[in-house]
């Protein structure tokens, strides 16, 4: 019969995550987010201008300016945040786990244990094919979603990612 343990570890005995050793994503994804956010604005500007057609009867100039000041600073606000938050995100592949940090105003830290690794996918949208990056998502155990989806990675780094994994998961089994 195995003896049970159950130490105490104070957060000084922890092992630390040295976030210099995490790998950024490619600086191609950074386009594509500025992609999107241009693509909201357009959209966002062409709803606005529409509204402003067909509104009877409301002050138009006012609320024209009003809408349009709030969608610049919108704008520039997820322009920063963004240009900002790229270089925090981040994949660590270590020995026994995969972790995936992101986040500039929130920090989010995600780390997956081979073990409990269930599927692994390689997906490409429509901008990423253009840029020819790929992004991977791990799949747990419990879950229907993805619990670490790591976008932004060349198409070869996403295929050696999958592969790695996919042995991981294989020893587990």
């Amino acid at each position: 019969m195995k003896n049970f343990s159950n130490l105490i570890l104070l957060p000084e005995q922890m092992p630390e995550v040295d976030s210099k050793a995490f790998t950024g994503l490619s600086k191609k994804y950074l386009t594509i987010l500025f992609f999107r956010i241009a693509f909201f604005f357009i959209l966002t500007c062409g709803f606005l201008i529409a509204f402003l057609f067909i509104a009877e009867g409301i002050p138009t100039t006012f609320i024209g300016i009003l809408a349009g000041s709030a969608l610049i600073l919108i704008v520039i606000f997820s322009l920063v945040v963004t240009v900002l938050g790229f270089p925090r995100k981040g994949y660590l592949v270590r020995e026994q786990d995969l972790s995936f940090q992101r986040g500039m105003i929130t920090y989010k830290l995600t780390t997956v244990p081979f073990n409990r690794i269930q599927h692994v996918e390689v997906n490409q949208g429509v901008l990423e094919k253009l840029f020819k990056l790929s992004s991977v998502k791990v799949y747990t155990a419990g879950g229907s979603m993805s619990d670490i989806s790591i976008p932004g990675l060349s198409v070869e780094d996403a295929q050696k990612l999958k592969a790695f994994l996919s042995d991981k998961i294989s020893e587990h089994e």
